[in-house]
């Protein structure tokens, strides 16, 4: 390369780091007087704002799938016969016994699956 081409290169160089450095004080000053506001539509702050609540949200709805992922517990055997072997249903007692029975194994059932 020859002498020129050196001078040259140099003097290109520093031309493209003197328009860099203007560009970034031309950002610096622009963002200093909210310029960018306006073209945005919204500001640095306000975006990590709607992020601190969407991670909360995000939170918050992991946990209750997580929730509503949890297995479903049913009756044992031992309590199945429990509640057959009741003598006023196997009978054919009223109403309100079978009413009993069912709002008791309703009661079980909720129960166990909210533990």
């Amino acid at each position: 390369m020859t002498p020129e081409d050196e001078e040259f290169n140099r003097i290109e160089r520093e031309s493209k780091q003197r328009k860099e450095a203007v560009l970034q004080a031309l950002h610096d000053e622009n963002e200093r007087l909210g310029l960018y506001k306006d073209a945005y539509g919204t500001t640095k702050e306000q975006l990590m704002a709607e992020v601190a609540v969407l991670t909360e949200l995000v939170r918050v709805l992991s946990g209750r799938v997580a929730e509503l992922e949890k297995p479903w517990v049913g009756l044992t055997d031992e309590e199945v016969e429990r509640y057959w072997d009741w003598e006023d249903f196997q009978t054919g007692a009223g109403r309100s016994t079978i009413f009993e029975m069912v709002r008791h194994i309703d009661a079980t059932l909720k129960r166990k699956n909210n533990e």
